[in-house]
């Protein structure tokens, strides 16, 4: 038997391992898997994937400002907390505790 080369085939038996048989195995589920996804889910598996490991890769690359950016939310939350305190009126003009303003 000759191929397109004509370059003669050894007529030998196969190689068996478990790793090969475990990939085919792996493949043949996941395409099983793909087919009852929707069309949602496959997208979300692969751009989900992507974008979380190419944050990652940038926060490893810029580690000051990552590190910045992970302290933001508490900074900000704590100035917006001090500076929300709600109005402010003259003593006599408070709500008293049945919820009605004394003028």
């Amino acid at each position: 038997m000759t191929n397109v080369n004509g370059n003669y085939k050894k007529n030998l038996p196969a190689k068996y391992s478990r790793v090969t048989a475990a990939k085919g195995k792996i493949k043949t589920w996941a395409v099983g898997m793909g087919q009852k996804t929707s069309g949602e889910q496959r997208f979300l598996g692969k751009t989900l994937p992507k974008a979380l490991w190419k944050t990652a890769k940038w926060g490893f690359k810029h580690p000051i400002t990552a590190t910045a950016l992970a302290f933001t939310p508490k900074v900000i939350s704590k100035a917006y907390k001090k500076a929300d305190k709600g109005y402010s009126f003259a003593k006599f003009r408070n709500w008293d505790k049945k919820g009605r303003k004394i003028i």
